[in-house]
């Protein structure tokens, strides 16, 4: 089985209980094979810039502030700042009247359901495991995924003190061996990154149903 198939497995499962998801996101610290979000608004504002995240979250506690001190909190310039400003005017997160920005609408603190990657591997497991451990820190759950004749392979005590899951991937669909435990390291503005790309990009065609894997964690 090729890695591109044991994927392929993964998303025909995904799309059959109309589970939200996307294939490599570029995180900065990794690129899931497979990214799950479960339960996260559809209506949220989609924000896939950091920096977008830090402004807001400055004017959030500022409650107002200028253009100008925008500017020289971040080291940006004034056009830079204005660019930015004028992304979270067009999401209606902030209100700009003439220098001044104020918070128009809260997104700290908002329900992103749960996120879920997966790291897909058909060798090198150890890999796939220390891959799969960095994602913890955007997501609130982390899979390796191995072909089903390749779990025996696995050291599963290593496994479950990383906290990362396992999955068995073969045919006739997916089998999961080890539960993830939740990210304790999971950062807020990162995971709202990567639920505005699954969101993005998700093409879902049928209503989510109850499945025995994702909809439990």
């Amino acid at each position: 089985m090729l890695e591109s198939e044991l994927v392929d497995n993964i998303t025909d499962y995904l799309n059959k209980y109309g589970i939200r998801y996307t294939k490599e996101i570029h995180m900065g610290i990794g690129v899931p094979d497979v990214s799950i979000n479960i339960g996260a608004s559809k209506s949220m504002p989609l924000l896939l810039d950091y920096y977008l995240l830090l402004i807001t979250e400055y004017i959030s506690e500022k409650r107002k502030v200028t253009i100008c001190d925008l500017a020289d909190h971040f080291s940006f310039d004034k056009t830079k700042i204005q660019s930015y400003i004028n992304q979270l005017v067009s999401e209606y997160i902030v209100k700009q009247i003439e220098n001044v920005v104020y918070i128009n609408r809260k997104i700290f603190g908002r329900n992103l359901g749960k996120t879920i990657s997966i790291e897909a591997k058909i060798k090198n497991w150890k890999s796939g495991i220390l891959q799969a451990e960095r994602y913890l820190m955007f997501s609130d759950y982390s899979f390796l995924a191995l072909p089903e004749e390749k779990v025996r392979n696995v050291d599963i005590e290593l496994l479950k003190k990383s906290g990362i899951g396992l999955l068995s991937i073969s045919e006739f669909g997916l089998e999961e061996v080890i539960k993830p435990m939740q990210s304790l390291e999971c950062e807020y503005k990162q995971k709202y990154i990567i639920t505005s790309a699954i969101i993005k990009n998700s093409k879902l065609i049928v209503k989510r149903k109850r499945d025995s894997i994702f909809s439990k964690l």
